[in-house]
């Protein structure tokens, strides 16, 4: 499975990937990938989840964890990835992802904040002539700095994602979400769910807007497909819709 490097070398997997992508909800869709494209749950026709097996044995996350215990009974789709999202193990990992300065919390932009800037630019320049303005130009321009507004993502967060590619189904869901589009299908269709499930999920907009490069799966979605991870593994019916690759353009999302 291919994984995303950041600029000191840290390798983050798919679940995290989801995370500075789109936020918790995100993360919960892909952690649910991960399950299904081991086999450990399975999806019926109308929406509910269950655990094939009554065991937490091989989840690979606390997120994947908790989704598993909470799957001791049948769940609607839609409820499994709410749950996980609003979970303490989700919490956790938005800790994880702060300590690693990978995402801050976010400030709205005000819309005067170039009058801020604009008056200290302007005490910048008197200062030349009259010193003391230049105290008051730092004040403006820290205010203007902190009215400009900040977006989750850090500087390395945002790096951490350059490169990253649905070069498999799970990571497909980690960009895209399971409504996204990937090529001419839903990422949804690679794990064989109907469009009346993955329908049950919000469509919401992505983080930042960024192209996804193709790896592409090649005609038939191979054992050796998709970067060592295949396609078809879990479901029979996954990448149904021959020819599509598990990369594709930026589509909707999570």
């Amino acid at each position: 499975m291919a994984t995303s490097t950041t600029a000191r070398g840290t390798r983050l997997p798919p679940e995290q990937i989801g995370y500075l992508v789109a936020g918790p909800g995100r993360a919960a869709e892909t952690a649910l990938a991960r399950l299904l494209d081991a086999d450990l749950v399975r999806v019926s026709r109308d929406g509910l989840v269950s655990a094939v097996h009554q065991t937490e044995l091989g989840a690979s996350t606390a997120v994947e964890t908790v989704i598993l215990v909470n799957l001791r009974n049948t769940i609607r789709f839609d409820a499994v990835v709410r749950n996980a999202a609003k979970s303490a193990e989700m919490r956790t990992l938005h800790q994880q992802l702060r300590a690693r300065r990978l995402t801050r919390n976010p400030r709205p932009r005000l819309a005067a904040w170039w009058v801020f800037l604009a008056i200290g630019g302007v005490l910048s320049l008197a200062a030349f002539l009259e010193p003391w303005t230049l105290f008051g130009a730092v004040g403006f321009l820290g205010v203007a700095y902190w009215t400009y507004g900040a977006k989750p993502l850090t500087r390395a967060g945002r790096a951490a994602l350059k490169d990253v590619t649905a070069s498999d189904r799970v990571l497909a869901v980690a960009l895209e979400g399971f409504r996204g589009r990937i090529g001419n299908q839903s990422a949804g269709e690679l794990f064989g769910l109907p469009q009346s499930v993955v329908k049950m999920l919000p469509r919401k907009k992505k983080r930042k807007a960024r192209a996804t490069s193709a790896a592409g799966c090649g005609s038939g979605c191979g054992s050796s497909s998709c970067g060592g991870s295949s396609c078809s593994s879990g479901s029979s019916s996954s990448c149904s819709g021959g020819g599509s690759s598990c990369g594709g353009g930026g589509g909707g999302g999570d």
